[in-house]
């Protein structure tokens, strides 16, 4: 245990302490066979007094609680003379008769305000009493410090220590209660004595008498007697620790030597006194020491759950200003937390008209109020559609704060908006796949006919220029309609195992007789122990060829441009490594206005293509759980970058 007490609680504690170290020195007085009182300097009275006292003086014990101190003796002499050390003092009797002796004070408090004065009317010193009294003192002030040791077992060891200086033995002893067991274990004594034993029946706390002695002579009737006879003790004492009959330990004196003094039980339950007030008092600092830790458990964990739970919360004092909001709140409003800091809610969340209404009715029925999907407005004047809800909190029937919880649900809307849209493109889909099948067969017809009807025209090469321009039409219109349902038609697709090193070989390998008719010059990199990926390899040829053919046809034959592709690792994203694969060609680029929809249905840049190449790579390569990007610079090139993950496992 820290020797470092919270201040927060030692005060209160130690105020018990203190109230239980007066008690302890009212019972002192009596145990002194001198006059002796108590008195209270910064209040100047007395605040108890001795049978003694009373006799010396003659007064009653209601006149000594309402005299003034300097009414019976000078109190500045008091004040200025030393601690423990004989001076002269003047008493006055209530028949206003002066008394000379000699006194000695004993401070009782850490301010100085409360001390002992024990008084001796004789003029002859009587050294020895004198001693005993300062011996007395010394060991009470030094038990009842013991709350200030480290922790409660080194307090103990203490006590025993400065018992065993008092009484001069070495058979001291604290045991402890079992509550597990019926016995009594030993926690505090001598290391060297070993007249004591370790363990004791249960049976040898006496409840009926919290303090008793036992001589030689007298019937033996626990275990520690038996033991006491046997050794040939000069007397032995117990005398319990503990609040009333609630004894959880026990404090044993044993002597060989000296005859128990007089006033030996008194002099034990002062000493009891003081050891039970410090074992109730490290009690208590593990009772509450355990509550903090407990509590600065839980709100660590509530700390971590405001920071890291999605919704926006927002926690009001009962009158409606805001104590703190959370991360998320943070976001949502644009406010940070600091800034909203005591500042009245209607200022910071603007929401509908129900909103402080609804408030203000929390704070007097405590109700939970379900708001819905609201919207309110953050601090940009943006409009956020949140699911917003008010619980007030509630102790004892008093209200302590009103929670604001506020959900983002625009995710949601845009979530269901895409769906609808989606669900829309999809029906369009369909009937564009019918459409398309439904077509496609005239489309046919119609160019077959038109082959026949052009053999007819051998000798009028006027009509049969038009002729041959309808079947090209017809062709154009046949490779539109199967590249749309090749576009509607779901995949088929068949993962394996794929070195796509490889693959873009065997591409580029097919590619070359081209690239060299128009004079495109290729540039094939790879990195070193390149991982495979989980694939379709029939629908990557499909991907590939299609990037590969757009870049060849985007550079013109007079340019003699350049096709690099670069195959690396990718580890971009963390614990999710990607094979990054890149298409680069030296042509035009691609407009500005165009490059942002490439991956969209029917946009193109050719004259003849259908618009749908890149789209139909786009799902294939989505399908895969890769990604596809296009960057371009008029003038200067373009470059495809493909993201595929790296096979992990089978």
């Amino acid at each position: 245990m820290n020797s470092e007490k919270p201040n927060w609680f030692r005060e209160v504690l130690l105020g018990k302490v203190q109230n239980d170290s007066a008690t302890i020195f009212k019972n002192l007085l009596n145990v002194i066979q001198d006059p002796a009182i108590i008195v209270d300097f910064n209040r100047n009275e007395i605040v108890s007094f001795n049978v003694e006292f009373l006799k010396l003086t003659s007064y009653s014990p209601v006149e000594l609680t309402t005299f003034q101190i300097d009414a019976i003796f000078n109190i500045e002499g008091v004040i200025d003379a030393s601690i423990s050390e004989p001076f002269m003092l003047e008493i006055t009797k209530r028949n206003k008769q002066v008394v000379d002796g000699y006194a000695w004070k004993y401070y009782i408090d850490d301010k100085n305000s409360q001390c002992v004065i024990v008084f001796n009317e004789e003029q002859i010193f009587i050294e020895k009493q004198k001693s005993w009294q300062d011996h007395l003192f010394l060991t009470m002030q030094k038990l009842l410090r013991l709350i200030e040791e480290e922790d409660l077992e080194s307090a103990l060891q203490n006590s025993v220590k400065y018992i065993e200086n008092f009484f001069e033995t070495p058979h001291v002893t604290i045991y402890q209660v079992n509550s597990d067991i019926p016995e009594l274990t030993r926690i505090a004594a001598k290391t060297e004595s070993d007249l004591l034993p370790f363990t004791l029946p249960s049976s040898d706390i006496r409840l009926d008498q919290k303090t008793s002695i036992w001589t030689p002579g007298h019937r033996v009737q626990t275990e520690l007697q038996k033991i006491a006879r046997i050794s040939n003790l000069a007397y032995i004492a117990t005398s319990a620790l503990g609040p009333g009959k609630s004894a959880s330990a026990l404090l044993v004196v044993g002597q060989q030597k000296k005859q128990p003094p007089k006033n030996l039980i008194s002099i034990l339950e002062m000493f009891s006194a003081a050891i039970s007030s410090t074992l109730q008092y490290f009690i208590l600092v593990k009772a509450l020491r355990s509550k903090i830790e407990s509590q600065d458990w839980m709100i660590d964990v509530n700390n971590e759950i405001l920071v890291h739970v999605q919704d926006g919360i927002i926690i009001l004092k009962p009158e409606l200003k805001i104590w703190m909001i959370n991360p998320s709140a943070e976001i949502l409003l644009g406010y940070q937390s600091h800034e909203v800091s005591d500042r009245t809610i209607d200022n910071i969340l603007i929401g509908p008209d129900s909103f402080l209404p609804l408030l203000e009715s929390a704070k007097t029925d405590f109700g939970i109020h379900r708001l819905g999907i609201v919207h309110i407005h953050n601090r940009n004047g943006d409009s956020v559609p949140v699911d917003a809800r008010i619980v007030p909190v509630i102790q004892n029937n008093n209200l302590l704060a009103i929670i604001i919880y506020l959900r983002d649900v625009s995710e949601n809307e845009e979530i269901k908006t895409r769906a609808q849209q989606l669900e829309h493109r999809a029906v369009l889909g369909e009937f564009t796949a019918v459409f398309a099948h439904e077509v496609r067969n005239p489309i046919n017809n119609i160019s077959m006919g038109l082959q026949i009807l052009s053999r007819s025209f051998t000798e009028d090469p006027k009509n049969k220029d038009m002729v041959d321009r309808m079947i090209h039409d017809c062709d154009r219109l046949t490779h539109q309609m199967e590249a749309v349902l090749a576009y509607s038609k779901p995949f088929d697709a068949k993962f394996e195992s794929v070195d796509v090193a490889i693959l873009l070989q065997r591409i580029l390998d097919r590619w070359k007789p081209r690239m060299s008719r128009v004079g495109v010059k290729e540039f094939f990199q790879k990195g070193e122990e390149l991982p495979l990926i989980t694939a379709d390899p029939r629908l990557l040829e499909q991907v590939f060829t299609n990037l590969i053919g757009n870049a060849i046809e985007a550079m013109t034959p007079d340019q003699k441009g350049t096709l690099a592709v670069h195959i690396n690792i990718s580890r971009t994203i963390s614990n999710y490594p990607q094979i990054e694969i890149k298409i680069i060609d030296s042509g035009p680029g691609i407009p500005d206005d165009v490059r942002g929809h490439v991956f969209e249905p029917f946009v193109t840049t050719k004259k003849t293509g259908t618009g749908l190449g890149l789209a139909i790579s786009k799902r294939i390569i989505t399908a895969h759980r890769g990604n596809i990007t296009v960057e371009s610079y008029p003038g200067g090139g373009t470059v495809f970058a493909v993201y595929l993950p790296t096979k992990q496992g089978d």
